[in-house]
């Protein structure tokens, strides 16, 4: 186990900043990683045993193609060189060792899937594919590799590096040294960003985006290679930035991001609640028509500033907030038939929302009461973020 902690790595970190500039000094070092060896088979136990975590907030999605997870079965096959794979060891809240996979994803996914009967290893001559495992219904129509083979692919190794008490800024900082072969898009470099934003938007993705019946599962809105962490934390940059009008794109809130002060306890609560009232809209058939009646997908710029809606009409009933949501998304498309995060667009965005602030600040002064309505009683006194539902988490 490492010898400090999450808080001592932080007080070394600043103690690093203050060292004499004129000597030498590597500053605040790791401790040296084990070297691991597992076969395959062992590998592929321990992902299904939940033991080895594939799917920490920085990684990506799978990205390989087929023919590039079957050439790395032929190069283990064949004994070609496979570069380690990268583990953060970590104890669960179960007391249970967890190995959470910082590089080799795509290696670790490949071997699983080949196990699996989930795709097939080509032959280098023959181009034929055979199967490690077959289905009932397939084992006439697919060529089955033979017991001798199987063994010996089960017996291959992979060699493993293990840090053990990484803090998790760390890790994130370790996968981005290492990221090699399959460029990052501009949403998985936000992602990969070590900071204590970076780390709490991973925790707002892991609460509204994985869990069944989601916040993204109610709308139609891309959530693929990262874009689900830039989507949320281009919407909390918005929110975090106002008054202001800020442009929510990729190189702002890559300065965002790396910000080192944490967000206040106050802000966070204000964000959980947002967030939490945005799936309550999204999910409720009586408030979701700005997603039902316009039937476009949810384009990224309408996702943030829906959020930014919400946040700076967040003392409104909900029926309200949801007539303002439909007003945005109408407006904008009529004058923008195609939405893109562009600097005109988001600058048409910002006067919508004013104007809805401006409308409810009028509104509120006359004390009438306009637009879709719900009976409710309830809805003034809801706690949002209780009422969110954190139930069964699905498969990133």
């Amino acid at each position: 186990m490492s010898d400090y902690e999450e808080d001592d790595w932080d007080e070394l970190v600043e103690e690093e900043v203050e060292h004499d500039p004129n000597r030498f000094d590597l500053g605040t070092c790791l401790n040296a990683p084990k070297v691991k060896f597992y076969t395959t088979k062992e590998l592929h136990g321990l992902i299904h045993e939940g033991v080895i975590d594939l799917n920490p907030p920085y990684q990506r999605e799978i990205v390989w193609p087929e023919a590039k997870q079957m050439k790395l079965l032929d190069s283990l096959y064949r004994n070609y060189y496979v570069p380690p794979v990268v583990f953060a060891v970590y104890t669960d809240d179960e007391g249970e060792k967890v190995k959470c996979c910082v590089d080799g994803k795509q290696r670790l996914t490949s071997i699983q899937r080949f196990f699996d009967g989930q795709i097939a290893y080509k032959h280098h001559e023959t181009g034929k594919s055979w199967w490690y495992t077959r289905s009932n219904a397939r084992k006439k129509s697919r060529l089955e590799i033979p017991d001798k083979f199987k063994e010996i692919f089960a017996q291959k190794t992979i060699t493993c590096v293990e840090y053990e008490g990484l803090p998790h800024l760390i890790e994130r900082d370790i996968f981005q040294r290492v990221q090699l072969g399959v460029a990052l898009t501009a949403a998985e470099k936000l992602q990969a960003i070590s900071s204590p934003w970076t780390e709490w938007i991973g925790e707002l993705q892991s609460r509204y985006v994985y869990l069944e019946d989601s916040l993204t599962q109610n709308i139609n809105v891309a959530i693929k290679r990262g874009q689900d962490f830039q989507l949320i934390a281009g919407l909390v940059y918005c929110c975090d930035m106002y008054p202001e009008h800020s442009q929510p794109l990729s190189k702002n809130l890559d300065k965002w991001l790396s910000r080192m002060d944490p967000p206040k306890e106050d802000f966070k609560d204000l964000i959980r609640s947002l967030l939490s009232r945005f799936w309550h809209i999204a999910d409720d058939s009586r408030l979701n028509f700005a997603f039902q009646d316009i039937q476009k997908r949810v384009a990224p710029a309408e996702f943030v500033f829906t959020g930014v809606i919400l946040y700076v009409l967040r003392d409104l009933p909900a029926q309200d907030q949801a007539q303002a949501i439909y007003q945005l998304r109408t407006d904008i498309r009529k004058k923008h038939p195609d939405i893109r995060l562009r600097t005109d667009i988001i600058r048409d965005l910002w006067v919508l929302v004013e104007a809805a602030a401006e409308g409810a600040e009028r509104k509120g002064k006359q004390g009438k009461k306009k637009g879709r309505r719900i009976k409710d009683d309830e809805d003034e006194n809801m706690d949002y973020d209780e009422e969110y539902p954190p139930r069964k988490q699905r498969r990133k």
